[in-house]
């Protein structure tokens, strides 16, 4: 008895701490199937760029690089509207940025209040006749933690005043809309993903910290079923003496958090489990080297040649964005259509085919590995598929590598461009995290809604045993 007397203590005590954020994180992954934390997807940021007007660009990338300062190492290059004018954008690999106009080739410090209104004004994302309003110049707020936007800040907050409720977020740096949100998100963030993922800003904020608190609480949380999993089956009496079956000594609510804890245990143990590997503790899924100087050669070129560069050929449809690339050494154009269509213009005197050229490039991004297979992808697997606000284009290059890191390429087939790296690592968090996590597995994903009454109903089953906790620990509080 003296070693049950500590376990039965330390599941009491951690269960009675942990029995409302059990239940909280299990209601809370319910709304959040339907409604994600506010993202800018990629439909969105389509529809957030006005048309291209091509014939008020006035200088060459070249010729704007020279009013962009002294950096002439850029990494990034791209055209469009902003305030109703053309301007480039260039960006440097360590986060430095410049924008400058097209027309005039005058560089933009800062956008200023009066630009933040005329971006929200022309975006897309308006609709309705109401004025945009303008609610400050922020650097961070409950719906611009994520440290990804680091590089855009401070943000104009303008407030569309349509239907929506759409506030948009504009960067004071190069005039892009780089978040926005509406009242429905932001009503529902708020028992969604703020109480799931602990996000309030006064947490949130301190990175390292809330880090930590995560992956403890999780840790914490799992020591608490693990005992409760011991006890549980202790206590066990699949016959009594007198002959009659009674597989719990316990009656009434104590009862069910017997069985149901018994019942539950395995769902509870992944979901908890897979929740601790969504931020990677102590650097498990941390890839051994990184993927730009990879990418770099695939590319052909470490950073931008500008006077390589000229202004794509007009295409029949609006033009939204230009971005300038390389691939294999040869520089191209990527062109965002209206519809969200991206075209690949890679000049009237040069090669066409796009597959030719990925095949020759893509053995460039691990010279030093062999590359074992390069597949066409024409649908989504368990690998890549687009899921929430992560767009995953088709069709795609699937290229494979016999590195140590067994890594993996994903092309866009289309364009050339390089959509993400998964290596050995990678795809072992996919199924630690997203697999056990949200059930992203594709027989579920494409049997909808399969997939909905299956997560709903183990969260169910999550939330009512965490409630039979909530109860027990009341009692004996308050006893």
């Amino acid at each position: 008895m003296n070693w049950k007397r500590p376990l039965f203590l330390t599941h009491r005590w951690i269960g009675i701490g942990m029995c409302l954020l059990f239940a909280l994180w299990f209601a809370s992954g319910i709304v959040m199937m339907y409604v994600d934390y506010p993202e800018l997807t990629y439909a969105e940021s389509v529809a957030a760029h006005p048309d291209l007007e091509r014939d008020r660009v006035e200088l060459t990338p070249f010729e704007a690089a020279r009013r962009a300062g002294e950096i002439t190492a850029w990494q990034s290059l791209s055209l469009a509207m902003l305030a109703g004018r053309p301007v480039y954008r260039f960006g440097a690999v360590d986060g430095y940025s410049a924008t400058v106009f097209a027309d005039t080739g005058e560089p933009m410090d800062r956008l200023g209040e009066q630009g933040a209104m005329a971006v929200a004004a022309a975006s897309g994302l308006r609709s309705g006749p109401a004025e945009p309003e303008h609610l400050g110049l922020i650097e961070i707020d409950q719906w611009t933690i994520t440290a990804s936007l680091n590089p855009s800040r401070p943000l104009h907050k303008v407030a569309l005043n349509d239907d929506a409720g759409t506030v948009l977020y504009i960067s004071d740096r190069d005039g892009r809309v780089v978040r926005d949100t509406t009242g429905r998100e932001r009503f529902w963030n708020w028992p969604g993903s703020t109480v799931h993922w602990i996000y309030p800003l006064a947490v949130r904020q301190f990175s390292g910290f809330w880090l930590q608190l995560i992956i403890w609480l999780s840790v914490i949380g799992l020591v608490s079923l693990a005992t409760g999993a011991v006890i549980g089956v202790l206590q066990l009496r699949p016959f009594a003496r007198n002959g009659d079956c009674k597989i719990s000594p316990y009656a009434g609510i104590m009862k069910w958090h017997h069985i149901g804890g018994l019942c539950c245990v395995v769902f509870i143990a992944t979901f908890l489990f897979s929740g601790l590997m969504s931020v990677s503790p102590w650097g498990v899924f941390a890839p051994a080297t990184s993927p730009l100087p990879q990418i770099a050669r695939y590319q052909g070129q470490l950073s931008l040649r500008l006077s390589d560069f000229s202004l794509p050929a007009a295409a029949g449809t609006p033009i939204r964005e230009v971005n300038w690339l390389y691939l294999g050494g040869q520089p191209y154009s990527v062109s965002t259509l209206a519809s969200g269509e991206r075209l690949a213009d890679f000049g009237p005197d040069r090669q066409p085919d796009v597959a030719a050229r990925i095949s020759g490039a893509a053995a460039q991004l691990l010279p030093g590995s062999s590359l074992t297979s390069l597949e066409l992808l024409e649908s989504h697997d368990d690998y890549y598929y687009s899921r929430h606000f992560m767009r995953q284009p088709l069709p795609a290059y699937r290229a494979r590598f016999d590195d140590a890191e067994a890594t993996w390429y994903h092309i866009n087939a289309l364009t050339g461009e390089v959509v993400n790296r998964l290596t050995r690592r990678g795809r072992l968090e996919r199924w630690l995290f997203n697999g056990l996590h949200s059930f992203d597995f594709q027989f579920l994903r494409d049997s909808r809604p399969l997939w909905d009454l299956t997560v709903i109903l183990l969260s169910l089953a999550g939330l009512g045993f965490s409630v039979t906790s909530i109860v027990i620990g009341w009692r004996r509080l308050t006893r």
